[in-house]
């Protein structure tokens, strides 16, 4: 197993501003993306993508990118939480791994015993939304004790005024994401101080969307899910981000480009990653190869149309040593790969 390390989220340069989906055709863009030749390179085949909900939208474009260039492969991604998929591909039933997190230890040892060889590619940042319905005009900003207290294992807060005294007595209708979730162990252990540390008697799901759309649809809607998918419709929806107290600086701030990328944005702002399985790309060195290329190649903007932020350069320098650093591993070399780094 090649060795794991955790990818700081401190300071971090981008080249240009974060831009979103909406408008924006996969046709529009397939032949400014990914490189490595016009679609007639030959390859072929299935990759099979399991794992993170909130990573899912990246590596979905990532796939439907190199499906555009290369129309006989097929990228299938499976978006079952963060937990589910690395049961999956710790199995050795995926072959690929969108992650919010790192792999956890218990993960580790699944990996172990069924002979998984892995490594990460880091492909985006994240900033975790707490959201509140735009109507809601007494929730201006939120302390990470008051988050503590609201979403710790038996919380005794059931109303607005159980938070603050000046809000009002007024029941919470709480949604959040399930336990399968990379986004649930990072809230968890960021804000209650352990995953898993969490009240039971919220709306939980696998699904973001679900939760920004039930916080949408009620005044004392509270909740929290990956940015992306707030932006996708806080223009249309009465949906907004609280600002959130950072433990660097003491200050209120929303998940924004600038906060994000200042580190002011802590602790609720994460790297996101996508796992691949060495033995898939021993298998199949080319297809698998020439996608984790592809990737890496287009990652910031792949991140930036999906409405989360990009890694800076130099992460994408080291994803392309790491991609380097596997095909050695299995006998191969970069000139063996349809797609070449950009």
């Amino acid at each position: 197993m090649m060795e794991q390390t955790s990818i700081a989220t401190g300071s971090i340069t981008r080249r240009s501003a974060l831009a979103t989906l909406a408008g924006v055709g996969a046709a529009s863009i397939a032949g400014c993306l990914g490189g490595g030749g016009g679609g007639d390179g030959g390859l072929s085949g299935t990759i099979d993508a399991s794992g993170s909900n909130t990573v899912a939208p990246i590596t979905s474009w990532a796939g439907e990118n190199f499906s555009n260039e290369y129309p006989d492969v097929l990228v299938d991604v499976d978006p079952q939480g963060t937990g589910a998929g690395f049961q999956e591909f710790c199995r050795q039933n995926s072959d690929v791994q969108s992650a919010s997190r790192l792999i956890t230890d218990e993960e580790v040892e699944i990996c172990d015993d069924n002979d998984v060889n892995y490594d990460n590619l880091e492909v985006g940042l994240d900033g975790l939304a707490v959201v509140k319905n735009s109507e809601n005009d007494w929730v201006e900003d939120i302390t990470l004790e008051e988050l503590k207290r609201t979403w710790e294992f038996e919380s005794d807060v059931e109303t607005w005024s159980d938070i603050r005294e000046e809000w009002p007595d007024q029941e919470i209708a709480l949604h959040a994401r399930d336990s399968a979730s990379g986004t649930f162990d990072y809230f968890t252990r960021e804000i209650n101080g352990e995953i898993g540390n969490v009240r039971d008697d919220y709306s939980a799901t696998s699904q973001t969307n679900e939760i920004m759309g039930a916080v949408a649809d009620n005044v004392d809607g509270f909740g929290w899910g990956g940015v992306g998918y707030l932006r996708a419709i806080e223009d249309d929806q009465p949906i907004e981000a609280v600002p959130v107290e950072s433990d660097s600086t003491g200050g209120f701030f929303r998940p924004t480009r600038e906060n994000v990328e200042s580190g002011d944005y802590s602790p609720l702002a994460r790297p996101l990653f996508a796992y691949f399985n060495i033995a898939s790309l021993e298998e199949r060195t080319d297809l698998i190869g020439s996608f984790a290329r592809f990737y890496t190649n287009d990652a910031q903007q792949f991140a930036r149309d999906e409405g989360f932020f990009a890694a800076p350069d130099e992460i994408t320098d080291e994803n392309h040593d790491r991609i380097d650093s596997w095909l050695e591993e299995v006998g191969a070399s970069p000139d063996d790969l349809t797609v070449q780094a950009e």
